[in-house]
Formats: structure tokens, C-alpha cells, sequence
């Protein structure tokens, strides 16, 4: 049964943030530049604490999962959004001269 996570990170480095944020893309939608609400399996859960545990330095970064029920249920009604939308971040270019 898949279920819908609220997933929320403090990562310290910057180069770790960035590679986060873009795995993160692959298990759901960002919320807020560091909340994704993601809708899983208990294999892609695992698969996701498996993928984000080897990017993350548990010594500085922490994460919060929270489980906000089964997909169709609660977990779909529960959040509420104030203010604009999120917006990407921008791209950026390296210019090497």
C-alpha cells in the first residue's frame, strides 16, 4: 500500500544540499526548497532512506519523514498550502575562461 510522506532535510553543505534536492526530484514533488511530499511504496521508501543515506553525513544533516497516511485518504487532505507557489530554483552556468 502506498503512502504519502511528508519529507523534510537540513543538510549543511551546500554540495550535499544540491545532490538531495535532485534526488529527491525522483521520489516526489517539492513543496518548499527542502519539503517534498512524496507518495511511496515501503520498497521505494526504502529505496529512497537507501539512496539519501549515501549522500547525507549524519554527523551535520538530519531529515524528518512523516508518514501522513495511505494515498486517497488523509494523506491527501491534510496539508494546506498559504502563499505563492513554490518556484525552481534558478539554473545556474559555470563560465570557465
Amino acid at each position: 500500500m502506498r503512502s504519502v510522506y511528508l519529507v523534510c532535510y537540513d543538510v549543511a553543505d551546500p554540495k550535499r544540499l544540491r545532490r538531495t534536492y535532485k534526488k529527491m526530484r525522483g521520489f516526489g514533488l517539492p513543496l518548499q526548497f527542502s519539503v517534498f511530499r512524496c507518495e511511496l511504496s515501503p520498497v521505494e521508501r526504502q529505496r529512497m532512506k537507501e539512496a539519501l543515506w549515501e549522500i547525507l553525513n549524519w554527523a551535520e544533516d538530519r531529515v524528518i519523514l512523516v508518514n501522513l497516511g495511505p494515498v486517497g485518504a488523509r494523506g491527501d487532505h491534510c496539508l494546506q498550502y498559504w502563499g505563492p507557489p513554490r518556484n525552481e530554483p534558478p539554473k545556474r552556468t559555470a563560465w570557465i575562461f
